[in-house]
């Protein structure tokens, strides 16, 4: 009996920022509540900003200007620490820590990257193996919005 090999499902879709782009369909981050602000926008995809660079863009599948800078919040603070809630990890299909990667969205003003910010208090946090993602509001948290990457 020979095994048939499967082709990848592609998705293609147009972005203002990267034009014609194509994904491998298991690439595709779903995110049922969309982001904060963009409720309809449910299909997303990381792309390296460049391979040397932390930074990450989040760009939609839904909405070709749609697409976010995310890095690590350890840049902003080497400590910081997520407690996820039973909602959170339901939501998510969470059911062991190795399956969260965390991400922040990242504000850089025109001309001035040395006053960018990042989003701590609202991280994406992605269930890599299910691939689903959620931008999750931590209402009681001391973490900033607006984070600064350098602490003076």
């Amino acid at each position: 009996m020979s095994e048939q090999l499967q082709t990848p499902t592609l998705i293609k879709a147009s972005t203002a920022r990267f034009g014609e782009i194509t994904v491998p369909a298991e690439d595709v981050l779903h995110m049922p509540l969309g982001m904060i602000g963009f409720p309809g926008l449910q299909r997303f995809v990381l792309i390296k900003h460049r391979q040397d660079s932390p930074f990450q863009w989040l760009q939609s599948l839904d909405a070709p200007d749609v697409a976010f800078v995310v890095v690590s919040p350890l840049l902003f603070d080497p400590q910081y620490n997520l407690h996820l809630g039973d909602s959170e990890m339901r939501l998510l299909k969470m059911t062991k820590p190795e399956q969260v990667d965390i991400l922040v969205v990242v504000n850089i003003p025109h001309g001035q990257p040395q006053k960018m910010t990042g989003n701590l208090r609202a991280p994406v946090v992605i269930n890599s193996e299910a691939r689903l993602a959620a931008q999750i509001v931590l209402e009681h948290s001391d973490y900033d919005l607006r984070c600064p990457l350098k602490r003076q």
